[in-house]
């Protein structure tokens, strides 16, 4: 099918952020195919025309990061640190089924179309009790949405409480610590197995999937681990996805089992290059940015789940000067509570600003849409991420005659510091249009929020008796937590 989309304004994110005033999009298939003013269109026949004159075109975001088991509990999780948090939201996973992964799917696939996002990496964990813990319930629910996806299968073969600087925990919540470790770990082997074969099962980029490792976090697996799944993201020429230096006691913990910072531990056994990226990436020595640079590999911001669960701040002003590509995402609806990019944007270009700070180096709107857009889809090797002859068709219409455009000043700004997701006219993935007038064109959208409510509801009374026993895990960590920081238990 070819498509054109006529006298638009074109925000391309290419390399030099190119803006095109009256611009025109010509599509064919999958692919664009011309990109310029629209006065120089090429000849048609068209099979569609969008006029799109009152229209911004932007491409589709990537949400860089993100787990969609999480978005059937919104809005629900205390505001803990993260080791306190993990407990209660791993502990809400351990009654769902495929039904529930595929609604919590379509949930948060929903709202991330809806608001722009046209990819996501979704760091999949649920239940063992599932095939691939679920992942092909998640996959289904995207192809069906339309949603581009990056599957990575969250492994881990260490036992809880290897992977945490906890003090001899108290007694009675010994039971807890060994059924998270049942709940969490498998030996390495089951899991090089299992995620070749998941490989082998969803795979296929022509139905918008990529499915590739994901290994939990570097203090979460051995070193087999990390080395096999480096071996199989290579073997099949696929990204490599994990969680690195979220928090104080994950950094602890490099230095405790390797002596050294996490990310260089990933160097010094050969699985840290530009395939990789790295959720996060908080808690790192200065050593670890010119790292990244050197190796390539891609950290992802995450600055409303680090600010929920008090993680800290990423050191992005100093990766961007050093040369490194960030990437940008959400985190989880569980840290989070919501899937919207623009959100992520918009902080991500604000909280950076300190008092005091050079605001020469300050996060300007082309560096946090960059995030958004090229530096994922670089991250993930898809052919996207901005609008140009030859890239993937993924586009996002904003409308202009709304109060986040009027007057229009400076798109770039505005986009990123006035737009929430209210503007989204119009969503296409690979060519095809799966939002139009604000509206999902393959779903129905009354059901995915039937289905969420649904799937919640029956939960209900499983999350209530797991949250108890998470509960029994708070004195222990909140002790590790003040001890960590220098502070005595208050």
């Amino acid at each position: 099918m070819k498509t054109l989309l006529r006298n638009a304004l074109i925000v391309t994110m290419n390399e030099n952020n190119d803006v095109i005033e009256h611009g025109a999009i010509a599509i064919d298939g999958k692919r664009m195919t011309y990109v310029g003013p629209a006065e120089w269109t090429p000849a048609g026949p068209f099979d569609r025309i969008i006029d799109a004159e009152r229209l911004i075109a932007i491409p589709g975001m990537i949400n860089s990061h993100c787990h969609s088991p999480a978005n059937l509990v919104r809005g629900m999780m205390p505001g803990r640190p993260l080791e306190i948090w993990r407990t209660y939201y791993r502990a809400s996973l351990r009654d769902m089924r495929e039904e529930d992964f595929y609604a919590s799917a379509l949930l948060g696939g929903m709202e991330m179309l809806k608001n722009g996002a046209t990819t996501v990496l979704d760091h999949f964990f649920g239940n063992q009790a599932c095939r691939f813990m679920g992942a092909g319930a998640a996959i289904q629910a995207m192809r069906d949405l339309g949603l581009r996806h990056v599957v990575a299968l969250t492994l881990s073969d260490k036992n809880y409480e290897e992977t945490i600087p906890l003090n001899h925990p108290l007694p009675q919540v010994d039971a807890e610590i060994q059924r998270m470790s049942a709940s969490e770990a498998k030996e390495t082997q089951a899991w090089i197995d299992d995620c070749e074969a998941f490989i082998e099962t969803f795979h296929a980029p022509e139905r918008l999937t990529i499915a590739c490792p994901g290994p939990s976090a570097v203090q979460r697996c051995t070193d087999r681990l990390l080395v096999g799944s480096a071996e199989l993201s290579r073997k099949r020429k696929l990204p490599i996805h994990i969680h690195l230096a979220e928090t104080k006691p994950q950094a602890v913990m490099g230095q405790r089992i390797y002596g050294t910072s996490l990310l260089r531990h990933l160097d010094e056994i050969g699985v840290l290059d530009e395939t990789m990226s790295l959720a996060h990436a908080i808690w790192v020595e200065p050593e670890d940015i010119e790292l990244f640079a050197k190796r390539g590999a891609t950290p992802v911001h995450n600055p409303a789940s680090n600010l929920r669960i008090g993680s800290g701040f990423a050191p992005v002003k100093e990766y961007i000067r050093a040369g490194v590509k960030v990437a940008l995402g959400t985190d989880g609806a569980a840290s989070n509570d919501g899937q919207n990019m623009f959100d992520a944007v918009r902080l991500a270009t604000l909280i950076h600003s300190q008092a005091g700070s050079d605001f020469n180096h300050w996060i300007a709107p082309q560096q946090a849409l960059a995030m958004a857009t090229r530096n994922g889809a670089r991250a993930f090797g898809i052919d996207a991420g901005a609008i140009a002859p030859g890239k993937l068709a993924d586009i996002v219409l904003l409308r202009r005659d709304t109060a986040a455009f009027t007057p229009l000043n400076d798109v770039l700004g505005q986009i990123v510091f006035c737009e929430n997701g209210a503007s989204v006219d119009a969503v296409l993935v690979d060519g095809e249009v799966v939002v139009e007038a604000g509206r999902l064109t393959k779903v129905d959208e009354a059901e995915v929020l039937r289905l969420a409510t649904q799937a919640r509801l029956r939960l209900d009374p499983s999350i209530a008796r797991e949250f108890a026993a998470a509960k029994t895990m708070e004195p222990s960590l909140t002790e590790m937590y003040f001890r960590v920081f220098g502070q005595k238990t208050q």
